[in-house]
Order: structure tokens, then C-alpha cells, then sequence
């Protein structure tokens, strides 16, 4: 913590400008936090971090470049164990909450997080504390399932899926549903993730399998 300021200092990674606008809002209800820096490529962030140090690390997984939020993860706690990182994300694999807490993640909340989900994870991982969402408690402490059925997906990660399934290019994709082309990347890549598989072509033969797309 800041002595100057005796505010909490944070550091935003996180590609979406829609959603970086919405938590800046968020956190300025916050009144000891102040962010240092938001950035949307995970070495963007570490380019920062290696010149100014912060307190808490708010951090998605999935982010354009080579660089993922774990990668991002496992880079700042080998670089300074002393900043606090806090999953923000929209993914519930257990895999992925397991690699980023094993990566040194001090915390994983989903970004339907309420102000005061929000509040109380800064407060509590600034104390030496862990702190999942109690969605994310339910992912990570019950037995897994391996007879469970298909990556819970969002509505719009299903509607890129179809149109990959229909053969639609990303810009054609993007055009279709009337957003960016970096948007539907980023969908792509959280497919691609959640079904943990390589690229499009087994991604839509798992779909495929799954009765997710005819």
C-alpha cells in the first residue's frame, strides 16, 4: 500500500474497453483504491509492473497476444511475490481456476462480481488471504464430474460457435452479430479454451459430438 496516499494501488488487465470502463467505475466507489494503469495485452502489463510496482493485479485470462492471463500470472508472482493477483473472468473451468491459483493467484472472482464482492476481495487479499467467489468455491471444492456434460457457455460464445460451425470467417462473424472482429477473436479463444482443443477444426468436431451444433 501506498504510504504517500494510503490507498491500495491496482493495475487493470483486461481487453474488453466495455468492461474496463465499467470496473473503473466500480473501483472509484472504493475509496482507498486507486488504479495505476489499465492495459490490454498481458505484456503491456508486464512491461509496467517491472517499472512500478503495485499492490493488486486485477487480471482476465483470456487476452490477445502470446501472452495469457496465466502466463501473465506466473510472470508477476516470479517477478514480485509481494503483488497481490486477482482472477477476473468469465470462465468456471475448474482447469483454468486451478492453473491460476497454482500460477499464484491470490484470488478468482467472475465478472458478474458486485461492488462489494469486489470491495471485500481487495480488502481480504491485502490481509494474506485467498479469495474465490462462492461460485468459484462451489467449481473448485466439489468432486469432479467425469461424466459432465459440455463447457458452460455464454449466450454469445454459443452464437460464434454456430457460425463457425456454418463456415463464417471471423470478419463475416463479426458482421453477423454486429460487433468487432477483436470481440469475436476473443470468443474464438475462450472456445478454444473451454472445449481444450487446438483450433476450429476439432473445435467444431467436439461441438459436433456434443449435439451442441447439428
Amino acid at each position: 500500500m501506498s504510504q504517500e496516499t494510503n490507498k491500495v494501488s491496482i493495475a487493470l488487465v483486461e481487453d474488453h474497453s466495455i468492461f474496463i470502463e465499467g470496473l473503473l467505475s466500480v473501483l472509484q466507489k472504493i475509496e482507498n483504491v486507486q488504479v495505476l494503469g489499465t492495459f490490454n495485452t498481458g505484456q503491456e502489463a508486464l512491461n509496467f509492473l517491472q517499472q512500478q510496482y503495485v499492490d493488486i493485479v486485477l487480471l482476465d485470462i483470456s487476452l490477445p497476444g502470446s501472452m495469457s492471463g496465466v502466463d501473465l500470472c506466473n510472470a508477476i508472482h516470479g517477478m514480485n511475490k509481494q503483488i497481490k493477483i486477482i482472477g477476473l473472468s468469465n470462465h468456471t473451468e475448474r482447469d483454468i481456476i486451478h492453473k491460476m491459483l497454482s500460477n499464484g493467484a491470490n484470488g478468482y472472482l467472475l465478472k458478474n462480481a458486485s461492488l462489494h464482492d469486489l470491495k471485500n476481495a481487495i480488502d481480504q487479499v491485502m490481509q494474506g488471504q485467498c479469495v474465490l467467489s462462492e461460485e468459484v468455491r462451489h467449481i473448485v471444492f466439489s468432486s469432479p464430474d467425469r461424466s459432465q456434460g459440455p463447457p458452460r457457455l455464454t449466450s454469445r460464445e454459443k452464437e460464434v460457435l454456430y457460425w463457425i460451425g456454418e463456415g463464417l470467417t471471423t470478419s463475416a462473424i463479426a458482421a453477423k452479430l454486429f460487433i468487432s472482429v477483436q470481440t469475436v477473436e476473443s470468443h474464438r479463444y475462450n472456445l478454444l479454451q473451454k472445449f481444450e482443443v487446438p483450433n476450429a477444426v476439432v473445435l467444431i468436431k467436439k461441438a459436433m459430438e456434443l449435439g451442441l451444433i447439428p
